[in-house]
């Protein structure tokens, strides 16, 4: 019965893992060769407001290649004193923008096909839900974090080392980091994936969908929020035949499909829990997630309610 859940573990950790460790060990490559500073006006305008320090703005635009592996640098950061707990919530929040444009690269080969202009619709929507949720968090940095108005020193002023130099300072802290980090991430898997073989999130799943007879979507379109329950693949396949039958609308499709991400949203548990506790740990990682994924749901819930007065 673990035979399952254990290879589906590992194939996650050769997936997410090796990003998770360039990202740390990037981290204090980066610090020991003091380049914060030489990216720091790339992303100025966004960490000034939201009174984050530089090294945020930099894992910031780390988080457009991967999430895992800035999430990671955050955490390295946090550990070396570099930023503070609120700070360390508030940015990597922050990354998770980032993710939902490179989301476009597997989204848009897949609904623009299917689904035409509406597709490219639906996915400008999920984009500006990502956006609302970043200028949220932003204001609150304004508002509950300490303005910069000196530049911070995360170490004393000395010249820069060479690149091998850098890299043996840095092999020490980036070991810690890294072990402290799977020492949690590996059994946190392998216990959401065991959950998973056990169909507890598709029993999860199975409780929430007499809710949708009460949602505000057309009856035809909740087989397609039912689908969304297995594959998003399948329910976008499902969507398209309905449109082109006539039996929905192009605006009606867009309400079901943002219906139906807010009632399936507990299914992403099973992606983000380890994620967030492998990084952060269980305390920092799920109040980080429970932050991040209460705000995208503030958000979807207020756009969708929009779509649907004035549908």
């Amino acid at each position: 019965m673990l035979l399952t859940p254990i290879i589906n573990s590992i194939e996650y950790l050769l997936r997410t893992g090796p990003f998770i460790i360039l990202g740390v060990a990037l981290a204090e490559i980066l610090v020991s060769l003091g380049w914060f500073d030489k990216f720091d006006f790339l992303v100025r305008p966004i960490t000034n407001f939201g009174h984050l320090k530089k090294e945020c703005g930099v894992s910031f635009l780390t988080a457009f290649a991967s999430t895992s592996s800035a999430n990671a640098s955050l955490k390295s950061m946090y550990d070396r004193g570099m930023i503070k707990e609120n700070e360390m919530v508030i940015a990597s929040v922050l990354n998770s923008f980032p993710a939902i444009v490179m989301h476009w690269r597997t989204l848009l080969p897949v609904l623009v096909p299917l689904l035409g202009t509406t597709g490219i619709i639906y996915v400008g929507l999920i984009t500006l839900v990502g956006l609302l949720k970043t200028l949220i968090v932003l204001i609150a940095g304004h508002f509950l974090l300490e303005a910069q108005e000196v530049p911070f020193e995360y170490t004393e002023k000395k010249e820069a080392p060479g690149l091998k130099e850098a890299v043996r300072e840095s092999l020490g802290p980036a070991k810690k980091t890294i072990y402290r980090i799977f020492s949690v991430m590996v059994p946190v898997t392998l216990l959401v994936f065991i959950l998973t073989d056990l169909e507890v999130f598709d029993l999860l799943g199975t409780y929430l969908q007499p809710v949708s007879e009460y949602l505000p979507v057309p009856v035809e379109g909740l087989p397609v929020i039912a689908a969304l329950f297995a594959s998003h693949l399948a329910a976008y396949t499902l969507a398209s035949n309905l449109m082109e039958q006539g039996v929905l609308s192009g605006l009606e499709v867009i309400l079901v499909l943002l219906v139906g991400n807010i009632i399936t949203s507990l299914g992403t548990l099973r992606i983000y829990v380890p994620h967030y506790v492998g990084i952060f740990g269980p305390r920092l990682g799920m109040r980080t997630m429970l932050i991040s994924q209460a705000l995208r749901m503030f958000v979807m819930v207020g756009i969708t309610g929009v779509i649907f007065l004035v549908k």
